[in-house]
């Protein structure tokens, strides 16, 4: 439960784990806090266990949000005058970034279709009411939750921590039909027998995509397919940013093996077999950020006075870099979110050297009409310089160009290589 929140989240697939009594990610259905996920549920000897996770967004996000759940304020501040609205936003992110706290309530509990209640026990690495611990804004935090354990058979629970889902200072956290791997007596066989029929009918199409489990964005990771024991490799795929992978598979059991720079490594048990359809199954893969809630405590103070080498911009010339984190969707030119991280720190670096100033240069594949890639790749360059604008740089101190798909730095002939060439790129001018 938390108070006075102002965030969003994301709704997130499960992991399918067909005969393990551990669910990672679990497929959910409503929520009453979407940015609240459930991580991992295991039934123990004496429990379940929710791993859970409250992800608190920065005051920048927490504005995004607001405002596109507020579509007639949106367009009021875009009709303001910049410098007017630019310090109206500003105020209006230092008001969302107050401190919020977060606890769970003891009357809590889990809730079988049958209606049966199953009691809340403890809960580690979060108070219970009415104890409070204060979360920061641009942080996520990592607890547990213990209840009594489930009888087997349950394969989907509520959990229920309050009959409403808020009050006038409360949001409650009500998750609905949670799915897990949960089997009855008996029942393993009876799907082994029931899909055995199914085993060698063709081939079977499993994809979907790699996210990021805090912000629900996609990845690129590497995705290991093994055999049912783990023993042998039978195919693999290195996704794009799209995060989007595809497998053509016998419908049987597998090991898969999932890795990304900066995550934590994934393997689980894929049981194919216990799916009747035959014609394939999508599903998306959740990997959590490398390390613990304690750890970026420690070392916040030095992430805030360090650089941040990922962010760091592509250097391809003496005074030529490319912007490598700066994202728009397919043929559109509006600067998407994720790039905002990357555009803060040049911003920044512009700041600290006032004598500077660059040129944005965008670039497109050789996809589609000359005339309109070029007309696309200015838009974006423009649209880069309005950020940096916004941020506080002058404007006078910053050029832009658009060149289309004339100088390419890779063949356009695949769509690993035509990636390379859609890019935004700065020059530092004399």
């Amino acid at each position: 439960m938390i108070k006075k929140m102002l965030i969003t989240g994301f709704v997130l697939w499960h992991s399918v784990t067909a005969f393990a009594q551990v669910t990672s990610n679990p497929r959910v259905g409503r929520k009453s806090a979407d940015y609240v996920f459930v991580n991992k549920v295991e039934i123990t000897d004496k429990n379940t266990v929710f791993s859970m996770q409250v992800v608190i967004k920065s005051p920048r996000e927490a504005l995004k949000d607001y405002l596109d759940k507020n579509p007639d304020q949106k367009q009021k501040l875009n009709r303001m005058d910049p410098a007017f609205r630019d310090m109206l936003l500003r105020g209006m992110m230092g008001e969302m970034s107050n401190t919020n706290t977060i606890s769970f309530q003891p009357g809590s509990y889990l809730r079988s279709p049958d209606g049966r209640k199953f009691r809340f026990v403890k809960a580690t690495d979060i108070p219970v009411a009415p104890e409070r611990m204060s979360v920061e804004s641009g942080k996520k935090y990592f607890f547990k939750l213990y209840f009594e354990k489930l009888p087997k058979g349950i394969t989907q629970v509520d959990l229920i921590e309050n009959s409403l889902d808020k009050d006038d200072s409360f949001v409650y956290w009500n998750i609905q039909d949670i799915r897990i791997s949960n089997p009855g007596d008996g029942q393993e066989e009876q799907k082994e027998t029931e899909t055995l029929a199914y085993r060698n009918t063709g081939e079977f199409k499993l994809s979907g995509k790699v996210i990021d489990g805090v912000t629900g964005k996609p990845l690129p990771a590497r995705i290991l397919c093994y055999n049912e024991d783990g023993t042998e490799i039978l195919d693999s795929v290195m996704t794009s940013r799209s995060g989007y992978y595809e497998f053509i598979l016998p419908p049987d059991n597998y090991v898969y093996k999932v890795s990304s720079p900066g995550y934590e490594n994934l393997e689980e048990t894929l049981g194919l077999k216990a799916f009747r359809n035959r014609e394939g199954f999508q599903k998306d893969i959740v990997l959590e950020p490398a390390g613990q809630p304690q750890q970026e405590a420690v070392v916040k103070e030095e992430i805030l006075t360090t650089e941040v080498p990922e962010l760091q911009p592509e250097k391809v010339e003496e005074n030529k870099f490319r912007l490598h984190r700066v994202y728009f969707k397919l043929g559109e030119s509006t600067v998407l979110e994720e790039s905002f991280a990357q555009l803060d720190e040049l911003a920044s670096y512009l700041k600290e050297n006032k004598e500077l100033r660059i040129r944005i240069e965008g670039h497109t594949d050789n996809q589609g009409d000359p005339e309109l890639n070029k007309k696309l790749s200015m838009e974006r360059a423009y649209n880069v310089r309005a950020y940096l604008i916004n941020a506080g740089i002058e404007g006078k101190r910053i050029e832009f160009k658009g060149y289309g798909s004339a100088q390419p730095v890779s063949p356009n002939n695949n769509e690993e290589n035509r990636s390379k060439n859609r890019r935004v790129e700065y020059t530092i001018l004399e």
